[in-house]
């Protein structure tokens, strides 16, 4: 008797410890996520295409971004803005004007405006992958999304990091933390965007959906779509090619 008790409590711990271990860390999980979209670095083109109730905007845009703190974004068309650059370091956000031969600091006041009047906020831009050190996630169900099994996560800001959400929800693949749907909250948490992600394609040694579309649900006629054309990834790029000097080399 006393070994069949033995053999059932050996059994259970050991079941026990096998769920602890498998349940999955929400923080790793957003990190093994901006990991396969950013990668250690990454040389991109994209298409942004911004529609409004009376007017469209479609740009073509080179991206190269290195480890979590630069990224330089260029504009290769329409020509009317061909050239026109941004630079990211850290959280600081310059922007380069051809047509003025100028370079500015984008202030604070302006970090929620919208990037090349997109859907988008220059501090989108800046912050995206800085999630997982501003806020605290926490995993709130599993399901099924576009036939993927999925992992819903919900994102509250950390005390005094400096962040414009009052909270995010992200669900992500099960299988590699690739994004499905993000739901931005504003500090009133009420829900103001909706970023959805299709299209998966392979692109070296990671699978990510290229086309990336966002509704606005203040401003329910806009929309944007970013679609990325090509990709190369773990690049060696070079600090230099993060400067305003070369923000502001071009052609």
């Amino acid at each position: 008797m006393k070994k069949h008790i033995v053999l059932f409590c050996f059994i259970f711990f050991c079941a026990q410890a096998f769920t602890y271990s498998a349940e999955p860390n929400p923080t790793e999980l957003l990190e093994q996520m901006d990991q396969l979209i950013r990668g250690k670095s990454h040389d991109m083109t994209v298409t942004l295409d911004v529609k409004a109730k009376r007017w469209e905007r479609h740009y073509k845009i080179r991206v190269q971004m290195k480890a979590l703190d630069y990224a330089i974004a260029r504009v290769l068309e329409p020509p009317k803005v061909e050239g026109q650059g941004f630079l990211r370091i850290q959280t600081r956000l310059w922007n380069y004007l051809p047509s003025a031969e100028r370079t500015i600091l984008i202030p604070p006041s302006l970090m929620l405006d919208k990037f090349l009047g997109s859907d988008f906020s220059n501090d989108d831009f800046v912050k995206m992958s800085y999630f997982a050190h501003d806020y605290t996630a926490k995993i709130v169900k599993q399901g099924t999304v576009d036939g993927f099994p999925s992992y819903n996560l919900e994102l509250t800001p950390k005390p005094d990091s400096p962040v414009t959400y009052g909270k995010l929800e992200v669900t992500i693949r099960e299988k590699d933390a690739a994004p499905l749907v993000w739901k931005f909250y504003n500090e009133k948490l009420e829900h103001i965007r909706t970023l959805y992600y299709s299209g998966f394609k392979t692109f070296g040694d990671r699978e990510i959906p290229t086309v990336w579309q966002m509704e606005n649900l203040k401003e329910k006629d806009r929309q944007t779509t970013i679609t990325i054309l090509d990709a190369k990834y773990n690049l060696e790029i070079q600090d230099s090619e993060f400067t305003r000097q070369q923000l502001e080399k071009y052609p």
